[in-house]
């Protein structure tokens, strides 16, 4: 194997499958081409080929520190794609299930991605947990092949040599699962007073709750768009807000010339904000979605994606040449974690004032809103790594035993009661939280370096800004673990995540 033409092939594929994603979630293809596009580029993945990815890393000194991370990368990409390729057919079923399934409901037949978006816009609570009832009932159909594709690429995993899906991604991330869900459930006994009490007055003080009695999953949907922050946010606002940020970080949006910001055609229903490394740092896409019904969607979503973007627009070119598997890389905590850097200002009482334009009272709405929600999304994913964890080692995805620890830890963390008739749809994304809960430590982190050098308006702050672009400039060359560590020194702690949110909560 020649690793320079592996490269080539491997950055190729990349760019052509983030092209296939950006031109049908801006809407201008019906559907992505991923098909061919993966059959094209298939020997990336062979047995043979991550066998001998396998054996160029053990050869290669310990002291080639950068090359053996690189070709570490590189065997966890194509592990990937082969467990996924090993469960190609029962995928497949399953989306053709899954888009025949259809709900009916004010005499349509809806999908169960649009009853989805029915159920959390629906300020009734009656009408909201009927149609969630039958939207239930249409998911139960495609259970058996949900529970079949888990089996497939528990199978394609272990015929790698991995015991089980988690030992691959504890290989590939180099962190222990079973400590950081030990971390995490901490972090839920420290932050259960103040979300549960805050969680009770803010459903207790909107009608939409008021006839519901215990809270369901339905009411989850709906407490989530955050209709009470429709007020305060100025409809398509976002993209002003994102241009005022980076201008105070001193990136001028109109020459980041690599960065095109757009939106959405409106043929692409439901899309949300995203962005698409195409060709980074040279081409970057980010593509503003706004959401109709709910104003906190468009802004934190558009950026969550925009801090994504900009992670990937400052990545080294050289990087990018020679080694893509650190601007594509199976671990991305440390992308993801700009996302929450972005995406967390809106806990800042003092950025909302500034930025936003907002009344102090409006400024502390606001962020105590958006501290409950991303409270609610933290410990919503703790609960998915303890699940995922017990996925990990169940003999029986369909098992009584399973389905009851999945309502208990979802119900408990979240105080939104979940049906078992979701545990399948949450299973497979289930170990994706580990990413999640590390990028957000990683942002908390880094916003506290930032806070001790730039002072808490580091915001605006054009030596925060550069300090970001050096750390981004590594992208994904280390793990968000390690990032910390030699970026600044910092330690990726629930316990600092614990005490801002807290805060933020309780500032009255």
């Amino acid at each position: 194997m020649d690793l320079g033409s592996y490269r080539t092939e491997y950055a190729a594929y990349c760019s052509a499958l983030e092209r296939e994603r950006h031109g049908h979630h801006a809407g201008l293809v019906p559907e992505p081409r991923l098909a061919p596009l993966r059959e094209r580029y298939a020997d990336l993945w062979t047995r043979e080929a991550i066998d001998e990815l396998r054996r160029k890393l053990e050869d290669t000194p310990a002291h080639f520190e950068t090359e053996r991370a690189g070709l570490r990368a590189l065997v966890h990409a194509a592990c990937l794609s082969h467990a996924e390729a090993g469960a190609a057919d029962v995928t497949a079923e399953l989306a053709r299930c899954e888009s025949a399934a259809r709900v009916e409901w004010g005499g349509e037949r809806v999908s169960a991605d649009e009853a989805t978006e029915l159920i959390a816009r629906a300020a009734d609570a009656a009408r909201r947990r009927e149609l969630a009832a039958r939207w239930l009932d249409a998911l139960r159909p495609c259970d058996d092949l949900r529970a079949a594709r888990l089996d497939a690429l528990a199978a394609s995993v272990r015929a790698l040599g991995f015991t089980t899906p988690r030992s691959l991604y504890e290989d590939a991330s180099g962190v222990s699962l079973d400590e950081l869900a030990s971390a995490a459930d901490s972090f839920l006994q420290r932050t259960a007073p103040v979300y549960t009490s805050r969680l009770a007055h803010d459903t207790a003080r909107e009608t939409a709750f008021a006839a519901a009695g215990s809270l369901s999953h339905a009411d989850e949907l709906f407490f989530g768009r955050a209709k009470r922050l429709d007020g305060l946010l100025t409809p398509r606002g976002e993209r002003a807000a994102y241009a005022e940020l980076l201008a105070g970080l001193g990136v001028r949006v109109e020459r980041q010339r690599n960065v095109s910001v757009e939106d959405a055609e409106p043929s692409a229903k439901g899309a949300r904000a995203a962005c698409f490394g195409v060709r980074p740092p040279d081409e970057v896409y980010l593509v503003a979605a706004g959401d109709a019904h709910s104003a906190w969607n468009s802004y934190s979503n558009f950026f969550f994606e925009a801090g994504r973007a900009q992670h990937f627009a400052w990545s080294s070119p050289e990087t990018a040449a020679r080694r893509p598997e650190f601007i594509h890389g199976a671990d991305d905590a440390a992308r993801t974690g700009a996302g929450f850097l972005f995406k967390s200002l809106f806990c800042d009482a003092a950025w909302g004032g500034e930025c936003l334009r907002l009344r102090p009272v409006e400024a502390r709405e606001l962020a105590r809103t958006a501290a409950l929600l991303e409270l609610l999304d933290t410990r919503r994913d703790c609960a998915a790594l303890r699940y995922a964890l017990a996925l990990d080692g169940a003999a029986d995805t369909l098992s009584e035993q399973l389905s009851e620890a999945y309502v208990s830890l979802y119900s408990e963390a979240t105080r939104f009661a979940r049906d078992p008739a979701t545990r399948l749809l949450d299973a497979a994304g289930a170990l994706d939280a580990a990413g999640r809960l590390r990028a957000r430590l990683l942002a908390a982190s880094l916003r506290e370096h930032l806070r001790s050098r730039h002072g808490r308006r580091w915001y605006v702050s054009r030596a925060a800004g550069d300090e970001l672009i050096d750390i981004w400039n590594a992208a994904l060359r280390y793990p968000a673990e390690q990032l910390a560590r030699l970026a600044w020194g910092g330690m990726l702690d629930f316990d600092l995540l614990a005490e801002e949110l807290k805060a933020a909560l309780e500032d009255d």
